[in-house]
């Protein structure tokens, strides 16, 4: 298990300050497509944000990775909106879940994984 908040207003002043760089070495195309696609972007990049570093937390403290990139976890919504991991193949595992909630000041997620 995993679990992280972020602080919407760093997420913000990022994006501000490293733009297409910081999203680029976040986050993958389509989440970028999702997160710019809504009205508060900053919101929507704080939850991914999180949710990502949640999922990190979750592989390295069951010993299945030492590192992983964000770029290798790929967050996107399902039909109902509800957050889906997608999968990532370099590691086996049984099942990966996510929670993320965010409001004006923060976001926080939770990720839960199934070896």
């Amino acid at each position: 298990m995993g679990t992280d908040i972020v602080s919407v207003k760093r997420i913000k002043q990022l994006l501000e300050k490293h733009g297409n760089r910081f999203k680029q070495k976040t986050f993958t195309p389509k989440e970028i497509v999702y997160c710019d696609g809504k009205a508060e972007p900053a919101i929507h990049y704080a939850g991914r944000f999180a949710a990502k570093e949640a999922i990190k937390k979750c592989f390295l403290s069951s010993g299945l990775a030492v590192q992983i990139g964000f770029n290798e976890i790929e967050i996107l919504p399902s039909d109902t909106g509800a957050p889906i991991v997608l999968p990532i193949h370099k590691y086996k595992y049984n099942n990966l879940k996510v929670s993320i909630s965010h409001e004006f000041e923060y976001a926080i997620a939770m990720a839960i994984l199934a070896i």
